[in-house]
């Protein structure tokens, strides 16, 4: 059979080689070398910069498996501390080698392995008890519970990267989509899922920030009764709307919509609670109203997702 020799060439193929096809779901016929083919690991060199944390994250997020820090001087104590947190940061790096002028980290996870819907999942599952505890430590001024919202902000930045990642990958190797039986569009799709759900975290995250300096002994019960009222709510709405995502369950997402006139009518009787607010209070008050509201335009558009899905 006639092939693309640019294909050809590329991998490395000879008159006679034997090729395997296999259908994919989308009805399309997938060519590719006989025999398991491995995976290609690209090597990115960086040299340490105040830069050095943003060039890692689009080198890993672009799907660079192996970053080698190399520096004409010796590697101060400050970026191995720097290197070693963004590490930590990252699902799959770990620092396979080090010396006074050298660091390199490896990616080891395999992305044709990571199913995108499980990597949602948790992601979503993380959301939705920050939200919860959020609302819950600001209402109660419960800065130890606050300070676990932040925490776990961190775990969902986690997970989003890994999923961008992925998802990249499955995207430029046709091969690895089919080993995660997903699609180009299916893919786009979980992109922009994450997106609105990690948004949505950043939310609870300022949320429990107010609440580590909110002023004890406030006489607004109301308008914490109201904010109480609009976060279980917004709980609510959340899942639904994520779960018709994942389910193609128009009902569901139309159930999920159905909540924001009622989400709204509560938050803006928590907004009326600045007037009498006091004057310490106010800007924690008002960054708490504008995060439910952004809070309930985001489980909106979640909800429409799941009708073009």
């Amino acid at each position: 059979m006639t092939l693309p020799k640019a294909w050809v060439v590329k991998n490395k193929l000879e008159r006679g080689a034997i090729l395997s096809f296999s259908e994919r779901k989308d009805g399309k016929i997938l060519a590719e070398p006989y025999g398991e083919q491995e995976r290609k690991i690209a090597t990115v060199t960086l040299t340490p910069s105040p830069m050095l944390r943003r060039e890692i994250e689009e080198k890993y997020l672009l799907g660079y498996d192996v970053f080698e820090i190399v520096s004409q001087q010796v590697i101060h104590s400050e970026t191995r501390e720097t290197v070693r947190k963004i590490v930590r940061s990252l699902v799959g790096l770990e620092i396979v080698e080090e010396d006074t002028k050298k660091i390199v980290i490896q990616c080891l996870i395999e992305p044709s392995l990571l199913f995108p819907e499980r990597i949602l999942r948790r992601l979503h599952l993380i959301t939705l008890s920050m939200q919860k505890d959020a609302v819950s430590s600001f209402v109660r001024g419960d800065s130890r519970l606050a300070h676990t919202v932040v925490e776990r902000d961190e775990d969902v930045d986690r997970l989003y990267f890994l999923l961008v990642r992925v998802v990249r990958a499955a995207l430029t190797d046709p091969a690895i989509a089919e080993k995660l039986g997903t699609s180009a569009i299916d893919c786009l799709d979980d992109r922009i899922l994450a997106s609105f759900v990690e948004n949505f975290a950043d939310y609870a995250a300022d949320i429990a920030e107010s609440t580590w300096t909110r002023a004890k002994g406030t006489d607004m019960d109301s308008t914490m009764r109201s904010i109480e009222r609009a976060g279980g709510i917004l709980n609510r709405m959340h899942k639904d709307a994520v779960e018709a995502v994942f389910t193609r369950n128009l009902a569901l997402a139309e159930e999920a919509t159905s909540l924001y006139k009622e989400a709204a009518t509560s938050i803006r009787t928590a907004e009326r609670g600045l007037v009498n607010a006091k004057p310490e209070s106010i800007d924690r008050l008002a960054t708490v109203v504008s995060a439910l509201k952004a809070m309930s335009e985001i489980n909106v558009d979640i909800a429409d997702l799941a009708v073009t899905r």
